[in-house]
């Protein structure tokens, strides 16, 4: 894995920042008054070249930590894994991640269904409708948690298949998890079995706009790496 993806959206970032930066003065410039969308126009496109500064320098820290990751820098782990294996892991995976995500789906719903009956029941007209708005966020939660693991899946299926593992970060099919950034702490990495699966298991939470937020990452342990995966649990459990 020679390519740096966080490096390309750090600089997709930055040319949307400075695009957004130039439209700043575009209304002045092209003689549109300030209070006929002048100035909206101004606020919008300082608000989005900030974000975009933004979101820019975090992907930049993270392609940073790659190249070191890609240079060999602080490597606790290579592994590769033969098609087959691989297969097994994407299949049981996307298994694993419709399970994990329709628990939150169920509690959504139960809430959902209980405040949109309770509107009902207190207002029958106006309660109906947010009966039916409580019926719709099912639907679209439903439709993001059947969503989201499909697409995780087909990106596994066509992976590439192999994994570095350092003390702060798991680099795998193309996709950079780091538990190393601002309010963000490591909780701890197992060793699990799925199914007859050998996993890695790397949990880490951060905070969120709701509250924590704990994200899992699930590692395949190639056959024969069984001490070298105990090792990694040791030093990385010790480091963090």
């Amino acid at each position: 894995m020679s390519s740096n993806p966080p490096k390309r959206t750090a600089v997709t970032c930055f040319v949307v920042a400075l695009f957004a930066a130039v439209l700043i003065f575009v209304p002045e410039s092209v003689g549109i008054d300030g209070f006929n969308g002048g100035f909206a126009i101004s606020f919008a496109s300082l608000a989005i070249a900030l974000t975009a500064a933004i979101v820019g320098v975090m992907y930049l820290g993270w392609a940073g930590k790659l190249d070191k990751i890609l240079r060999g820098e602080g490597i606790l782990a290579h592994w590769t894994y033969t098609p087959q294996y691989w297969a097994e892991y994407t299949k049981k995976e996307y298994e694993e991640e419709k399970s994990e995500k329709k628990g939150l789906f169920l509690i959504v719903s139960g809430f959902a269904l209980f405040f949109g009956i309770l509107f009902w029941a207190l207002d029958p007209e106006a309660g109906f409708t947010v009966f039916l708005m409580m019926i719709g966020l099912i639907g679209l939660v439903a439709f993001a948690w059947r969503f989201s693991a499909w697409h995780n899946y087909r990106q596994n299926i066509g992976g590439v298949k192999e994994a570095y593992i350092t003390k702060d970060a798991v680099y795998m099919n193309k996709k950079l998890y780091t538990w190393r950034m601002v309010f963000t702490s490591f909780d701890q990495v197992t060793q699990e079995d799925n199914q007859g699966l050998a996993l890695l298991v790397f949990k880490y939470t951060t905070a969120s706009r709701t509250g924590p937020q704990t994200y899992t990452t699930r590692v395949p342990i190639p056959p024969g790496q069984e001490e070298a995966a105990k090792n990694i649990i040791q030093q990385i459990n010790l480091q963090n």
